[in-house]
């Protein structure tokens, strides 16, 4: 499969990246919809209509209109309830589960009460197939993950947003992210949509059996995964046993 000009464009990686590990996914699941759904649109577009897209959007004021799979209006963490979602006019996107640090006098911050819920809790019995998981929650993403224990066994791929400068208190940092998905059996393969002025960039999560050393450019994942074919051997050459 070539990957179109128009994905290189919206500057959606996850199908590059895809095309190099010779891979697509049947299913996505994307915990924080927004409000823009080009990205989505442009994989639906490139993987096929067969491509099944599930959302998860709290905010109600956001159009879902146009969004190219099912919606549930819901937030996603590591518990059950209700919370508060912190809503600024000028980007609704961007709203969180944490306050925000700094507030320009024109964004016009509200509080939302939305219902939240777990991964495993919406989602007990997740679909068949090659499965990819869309995190970009704002702040949110390691406790979606941690209420989301069984149903990330039987995700493939994940594509995840890592904030070091964090806007509000609360927010995970990448290296927590990081460890918690390397503990999970996942191997960063690729880095990408940086902006620095953020402290922000999106990481792109496979299974060992995707990992492809020869085009990551992380040293740590490389040496990681030559220290795991290390390791493998040695336990091989033992019969199995260390």
């Amino acid at each position: 499969m070539m990957v179109s000009k128009t994905l290189r464009r919206s500057g959606v990686a996850v199908g590059i990246v895809a095309e190099y590990l010779e891979w697509k996914a049947d299913v996505i699941y994307q915990v924080g919809v927004g409000d823009q759904h080009e990205e989505v649109n442009v994989l639906m577009e490139e993987w096929g209509p067969d491509l099944k897209i599930i959302g998860c959007e709290p905010h109600p004021e956001i159009n879902l209109s146009k969004y190219p799979g099912v919606v549930h209006q819901v937030a996603v963490s590591n518990y059950q309830g209700e919370t508060l979602l912190h809503s600024k006019r000028r980007h609704k996107g961007g709203s969180s589960l944490f306050p925000h640090i700094k507030k320009r006098s024109d964004d016009n911050y509200k509080e939302i009460r939305v219902p939240v819920t777990t991964l495993d809790s919406l989602f007990p019995t997740p679909e068949v197939g090659r499965l990819l998981l869309w995190l970009d929650c704002e702040g949110s993403e390691l406790a979606v993950m941690q209420g989301g224990t069984n149903f990330l066994k039987h995700v493939t791929v994940v594509n995840i947003e890592l904030t070091a400068k964090a806007p509000g208190v609360g927010w995970a940092t990448p290296v927590q992210m990081h460890n918690f998905l390397a503990e999970s059996g996942f191997w960063l393969q690729y880095l990408h949509t940086q902006r620095m002025g953020n402290g922000q960039n999106d990481g792109i999560y496979v299974r060992p059996e995707l990992f492809k050393p020869e085009y990551c450019c992380l040293p740590h994942e490389i040496i990681r995964w030559e220290e795991a074919i290390d390791e493998g051997a040695r336990i091989a050459a033992w019969g199995g046993e260390e």
